[in-house]
């Protein structure tokens, strides 16, 4: 590629992010997502009673039966400054004697703790009158506090201290390697983690590759329906002109990415301000993961935003060529299925490489390109390829991005004023050859000239 058709891209990069978000429809769906974002974490409270507690109870009795082994330590009921004035009762009521305990009084609870030694768990049932002046919100926070006092009751009763506590819960990260991984300290995460990283990650770079074709696509397209490109051509290159709305398109994409990603940021601290906890643990133990076995740093924020661009140039690599091809709306549907068919193939391999569990296969999908952008990175991060792989892998791609680049500015000058039909890859191939042909003999009709 000769530099003198690289002149002039910032200004149509400038002039495409201008005309695109001058469009009041783009800044209002911009807008919207960002508000979405923002208020993610607060809805999630607001739908999901469970995570509502009170901050003032109306609760002045509650009765005790306590049918464990474990005797409850009151205070621990007490020591929270909601139920500090709550005067407990311990009673052998049955449950119809219990029942006319609480409905006789309106401010009234009861409770049962049983211990299922079969199963071994306990059980904490919360009741309360449905004519009297408790919320169900009320009875359920007292119920978690009654889950902790209990927690509490039991370590007092065990004689296990904090440091003992934190010890038993204390999570185990496994790991199965061949001896010299072992000897080289080399640490792999489990299948589960592995499948969870490759799953996240691929639908990221699909999310990421699919906004990225449509707009390129319409970018492609624009001088041809508009009849403009006579005139962009007298002071543009057709290769720059394609260079500069891919660098729009990727300032869309990923302007949008960090305006939803700055939404999520702040609902967290709105969430925090609501009394919202959000703990990795709940989604460690739902999905049966272990975070602490990825091998994360600062360094890896960096590396991923380096394979994400590498991902997302590729990707524009295929849909500029595909969508140089289109001269009307309707051929996009045909010109997309290279670009869904790299999608497809690459979210395929990432969700069905990590159970296979060989070093072969990780390798080989980390360094082949079109698979390399779904799985180098989440293998990496999960032990199964080394530093050096991971780097050839890096290198790989970006290679993949030059030529795919290269080969999109071949087409879309090839292609500037084409208005036929979508060609089949035969027909782009053979006009390729014969453009290259064209442009030699140009070349030594320059040179005998001269």
């Amino acid at each position: 590629m000769k530099k003198h058709e690289m002149q002039n891209v910032g200004t149509v990069f400038r002039y495409t992010v201008q005309q695109h978000y001058k469009t009041k429809s783009v800044v209002i769906f911009l807008v919207i997502l960002f508000v979405l974002a923002m208020l993610s974490f607060p809805m999630i409270y607001f739908f999901n009673g469970q995570d509502k507690e009170v901050t003032e109870t109306q609760i002045t009795t509650l009765y005790l039966r306590n049918e464990a082994d474990i005797p409850m330590d009151a205070s621990e009921i007490l020591a929270d400054s909601r139920y500090s004035a709550l005067k407990i009762e311990n009673v052998t009521d049955d449950d119809d004697a219990m029942k006319q305990r609480v409905l006789s009084e309106k401010t009234a609870a009861g409770a049962v703790i049983s211990l299922n030694a079969e199963q071994m768990h306990f059980s904490i049932r919360t009741v309360y009158g449905q004519n009297g002046d408790i919320e169900n919100k009320d009875a359920r926070t007292l119920n978690r506090v009654l889950e902790k006092a209990l927690h509490q009751s039991v370590l007092k009763t065990l004689s296990v201290t904090e440091a003992q506590e934190a010890t038993i819960r204390s999570s185990v990260v496994s790991q199965v390697a061949k001896t010299a991984d072992y000897l080289n300290g080399t640490e792999e995460t489990g299948t589960d983690t592995h499948v969870f990283a490759n799953l996240f990650y691929c639908y990221l770079i699909m999310i990421v590759c699919s906004l990225s074709m449509g707009y390129v696509f319409q970018q492609c397209m624009d001088e041809k329906v508009s009849k403009l490109v006579e005139s962009l051509l007298v002071s543009v290159s057709p290769t720059a002109l394609l260079a500069g709305k891919c660098l729009a398109v990727m300032l869309f994409v990923f302007g949008g990415l960090g305006i939803i990603a700055l939404g999520i940021v702040l609902s967290y601290f709105i969430s925090k301000s609501l009394g919202i906890t959000v703990s990795a643990d709940l989604l460690q133990s739902f999905l049966h993961i272990n975070l602490t076995s990825l091998h994360l740093s600062p360094k890896t924020v960096i590396l991923f935003i380096v394979c994400l661009i590498l991902a997302f140039s590729i990707c524009m690599g295929l849909a500029g060529a595909a969508g140089s091809c289109c001269s009307k709306t309707e051929d996009t549907q045909q010109a997309s299925l290279v670009v869904m068919m790299f999608i497809m193939i690459g979210y395929l391999t990432g969700a069905f490489a990590p159970m296979f569990e060989r070093d072969s296969v990780n390798i080989l999908f980390s360094l082949f390109p079109l698979t390399s952008v779904f799985t180098a990175f989440p293998n990496y991060v999960c032990g199964k390829i080394g530093l050096p792989v991971f780097v050839l892998a890096l290198v790989l791609q970006a290679i993949t991005a030059a030529l795919l680049a290269r080969l999109a500015g071949r087409i879309y000058r090839m292609m500037m004023f084409y208005r036929g039909a979508v060609p089949k890859p035969a027909q782009i191939i053979k006009m390729l050859r014969e453009e290259k042909e064209a442009a030699k003999q140009a070349g030594k009709e320059d040179s005998h000239g001269a």
